[in-house]
């Protein structure tokens, strides 16, 4: 049994981390409700998202990011 971490996976998480910072993204830790991670767990089972960190993602630029067109023509 290892107890500790592969070295080289260590490096390329922190590299991957690095190179998301540089580009702006901001790493966020949140919890969340059971009722949310079964939903986040059945989207991605049923292949709507690939991942959790996906569907995250989705929800927050729909909710934060994307502004509606709410005049009429």
């Amino acid at each position: 049994m290892r107890l500790m971490p592969d070295v080289k996976v260590a490096e390329a998480v922190q590299r991957l981390r690095k190179s998301r910072r540089e580009a702006g993204y901001r790493e966020t830790n949140v919890w969340i409700p059971p009722v949310v991670g079964a939903a986040l767990d059945e989207a991605v089972a049923t292949g709507r998202f690939k991942t959790r960190q996906e569907a995250i993602q989705e929800a927050l630029v729909t909710v934060f990011v994307r502004k509606e067109d709410n005049t009429t023509n």
